[in-house]
């Protein structure tokens, strides 16, 4: 019986702060451009390897709709990397590693005038083209930090991710993580 009543007068604190909230219900579709910083390290073989930092362009788009304090979009980018390590059995030019994101994110933020500062999470598919040891996709998460200005019908946007997702390749595991840096613009409707 309390939860009961518990359920409803939390049902009716939510229904009544929405509708103290203007409705702000926005549509949009955009592009995004960053640098994705990846850590990346294998074990499983004869010997693990650590592969130094290394950062690339990520570009992609997303397409999302906006109501009030939360925003959840579709979003898909791709970078190009070329990872280094010290260690003998990496030839010396690195190894070429092309990644994909496909996934969904969810955001929370306060919906200024102008300004929309929020957070982020996301879950999705990260999908690695590594050359000499194959592909593979598998689920990956993201969180992050982000602001959007709006100007008119187009919205500027920067937000900092971080990513982390692991998979099997050749055998051998593979840990890939890191801080990504996303701008963009989006065209509200």
């Amino acid at each position: 019986m309390k939860r009961n009543v518990l359920a409803v007068v939390i049902a009716a604190a939510v229904i009544l702060g929405a509708s103290a909230v203007p409705a702000q219900a926005q549509f949009y579709i955009g592009v995004r451009g960053g640098l994705a910083n990846q850590n990346a390290s294998q074990s499983g073989g004869l010997v693990d390897i650590e592969f130094d930092k290394d950062s690339a362009f990520l570009y992609g788009g997303q397409i999302g709709f906006k109501f009030s304090l939360l925003a959840i979009e579709g979003v898909f980018y791709k970078s190009d990397h070329n990872l280094l390590s010290g260690d003998s059995s990496i030839p010396s030019d690195g190894v070429e590693m092309d990644t994909y994101f496909l996934g969904v994110n969810g955001k929370l933020g306060i919906p200024l005038v102008i300004v929309y500062p929020y957070v982020t999470v996301g879950y999705g598919t990260h999908s690695v083209d590594l050359a000499g040891f194959g592909k593979d996709s598998d689920a990956a998460w993201n969180a992050g930090a982000g602001v959007q200005l709006k100007l008119g019908k187009v919205g500027l946007f920067g937000e900092l991710r971080y990513t982390n997702f692991t998979f099997e390749l050749d055998n051998l595991d593979w840990d890939f993580g890191g801080l990504e840096l996303h701008f963009g613009l989006n065209i509200l409707f």
